[in-house]
């Protein structure tokens, strides 16, 4: 079966599914429905256990024909770096993975050293920023971790300055209504003051052989992009959910620091439904409202949650319609992320608010060393790359979080 053909079926089942959940409405269901639903439910995980294996051949398949096109397209327009083409810029920093600073041309050199002069931290050894189009194949490969990241808003900078951010709770403030000629009375803003820094990440040394490097078919600014992603965005992810904004050197001050409400289950190591709904409207509706609104939660409680149905019997999920409707839990859109915790004493394993409240910061640069004499006795070459970033929640009243019910 294709591709398109497998996600018209999941479609189509997935429409089936929700029919039925419309079609019992508020009445109890039988158990000839619940067997129903539960073997669409089968189908329609198989059917995307196969989807997720085609697309992941296609992503191959589009990337080897992107990576070794023959016809070079003519970019007419010139970045800032001396005037260079994105051609040129790629082909130094090709040659740089390569074969090192020695045996690139003169030309090229001098390139490398424009582009590392004109980056936010110039006094990087050794080091060289990565070209704008590596930079967002690491960044696409970042996108693939992290629900939080990609909810959140994402703000992206040229440098690492620390930036002072103002921080409130806006929910007490409101007008007053007033008679003719009466004077108006007054209520300041309260404002906190906290700190959005630009904390770096280093992916560690990967080691590549020095004969995969001297092959001509590997794209190795691809290879390294992927390599550097993986290992990027599962240490931004965990810092943007656990970061503690303590501790030496400085975490930034993650979701699980940052969110201080919380609404406790019963049970320290079990979930309701009720619960899951407290957690909801535990928030102030305006911010239910908002577009940037999510439950958030990983993927073990999520397929607890696809067990589970309310006191009518009605399952607390829906799958999602391509193009219709997405994925739901109690009718609101949810996020996966694999740094949140899972249900435990006094753990906060579920968030639930406007996530536009977050502010993930990224700075646009990147640089990447190579490491040569480090492992010459392996006859391998070192890479290693940095990047910065930092997060802040600025709406205090915006996110709540669930949390296990403290141990005795």
């Amino acid at each position: 079966m294709k591709l398109h053909e497998l996600k018209q079926r999941y479609n189509d089942i997935a429409k089936d599914m929700r029919a039925l959940n419309e079609e019992i409405g508020d009445n109890a269901w039988s158990e000839e429905q619940r067997t129903n639903w539960k073997s669409m439910k089968t189908d329609l995980d198989a059917l995307n256990d196969k989807i997720q294996r085609e697309e992941q051949l296609r992503d191959a398949d589009q990337r080897f024909v992107e990576d070794n096109e023959d016809e070079h397209r003519a970019r007419a327009a010139r970045d800032e770096n001396g005037g260079a083409s994105v051609d040129e810029q790629r082909a130094a920093f090709e040659a740089f993975l390569r074969q090192g600073m020695q045996d690139v041309t003169p030309e090229q050199r001098q390139l490398l050293r424009e582009m590392r002069a004109q980056a936010t931290s110039p006094g990087e050894a050794g080091g060289y920023t990565v070209p704008t189009e590596m930079l967002r194949q690491v960044q696409e490969t970042m996108q693939d971790f992290g629900g939080i990241a990609s909810v959140a808003q994402i703000l992206t900078t040229g440098s690492g300055n620390t930036i002072e951010w103002p921080t409130s709770d806006g929910t007490g403030d409101m007008g007053e209504l007033l008679g003719e000629n009466q004077q108006t009375g007054e209520q300041d803003v309260e404002f906190g003051m906290d700190s959005l820094g630009a904390h770096k990440l280093s992916s560690k040394v990967i080691r590549v052989s020095n004969e995969l490097l001297q092959d001509s078919g590997i794209n190795m600014e691809s290879y390294l992009a992927g390599r550097i992603g993986n290992r990027l965005a599962r240490a931004e992810a965990h810092y943007i959910v656990k970061g503690t904004g303590a501790g030496t050197p400085l975490q930034p001050k993650g979701l699980e620091a940052s969110v201080t409400a919380s609404v406790a289950t019963a049970a320290a190591t079990t979930l309701k439904w009720q619960e899951i709904n407290s957690l909801i409207h535990a928030v102030d509706p305006a911010y239910r409202r908002a577009a940037g609104y999510r439950l958030a939660f990983n993927d073990n409680t999520l397929k607890l949650i696809e067990e589970m149905v309310d006191s009518q019997g009605r399952p607390l999920w829906l799958p999602g319609v391509a193009g219709v409707a997405p994925s739901v839990v109690l009718n609101r859109q949810y996020v996966i992320d694999s740094g949140i915790a899972d249900i435990g004493a006094g753990s906060k394993f579920m968030y639930g608010g406007d996530f536009k409240q977050f502010v993930l910061r990224r700075v646009n640069y990147m640089v990447l060393k190579r490491l040569i004499e480090r492992y010459a006795d392996f006859d391998q070459t070192g890479f290693l790359a940095f990047a910065r970033f930092g997060c802040i929640l600025q709406d205090a009243a915006a996110i709540k979080a669930l949390q296990g019910k403290p141990a005795a």
